[in-house]
């Protein structure tokens, strides 16, 4: 696992520890390696769990299309119904979030 130069990890709740596990498993099973671009730093909607430690970003570009949204359906899978996973166009964003 990789961390991106500027990646803000102190503060990250612990909660977050099972998505970055779970990630970097699922990451090695399809040949990359689990890169960290955001925690809680970066720009982010003014509500974001980002700023409060339960969000985290991981890098995709590597993947086809396909892939990533098979990465992402995993993850979610792993992670249960109290974290959100998103695939957006250049990330996938997870976030701890048991009715916040």
């Amino acid at each position: 696992m990789k961390i991106k130069d500027g990646v803000i990890m102190q503060g990250l709740k612990i909660e977050m520890r099972l998505a970055l596990a779970y990630a970097d498993e699922i990451w090695k099973h399809h040949k990359q390696e689990l890169v960290v671009t955001s925690a809680l730093d970066g720009v982010h909607s003014s509500s974001s769990l980002h700023y409060y430690g339960y969000a985290l970003d991981f890098r995709t570009h590597y993947f086809t299309p396909e892939e990533a949204l098979a990465v992402s359906v995993k993850l979610r899978e792993c992670l249960g119904d109290l974290y959100d996973v998103v695939l957006h166009s250049t990330h996938i964003h997870v976030e701890f979030d048991p009715g916040f």
